[in-house]
């Protein structure tokens, strides 16, 4: 299950489940999109590994990721996995 605070990998990986746009500016230019995420090196890693087969089912995902099914869901349904599109610069 999620911790109080949702790991920002988690956020990441529920938003690219939901948004495409998103997703590829992810497989495409990573470097650029995790600027200012907090990651360890093993989520780091696993996301440098995604492609587009990874994101095919929710299983998929799941795998991809080390996820489980429960915390993947609970990244997706999460609030701030909808709230902004990655990359967005906070500072305005």
């Amino acid at each position: 299950m999620l911790d109080h605070r949702v790991r920002d990998f988690m956020i990441l990986i529920g938003h690219t489940w939901i948004c495409t746009n998103c997703r590829d500016r992810l497989l495409t230019d990573l470097d650029t999109m995790l600027i200012g995420h907090k990651l360890s090196d093993d989520e780091r890693e696993r996301l440098v590994a995604l492609s587009d087969e990874s994101f095919r089912t929710m299983m998929d995902l799941a795998e991809a990721t080390g996820l489980s099914m429960d915390d993947l869901r609970l990244a997706i349904d999460h609030p701030r996995s909808r709230l902004r599109h990655l990359g967005v610069d906070r500072r305005r």
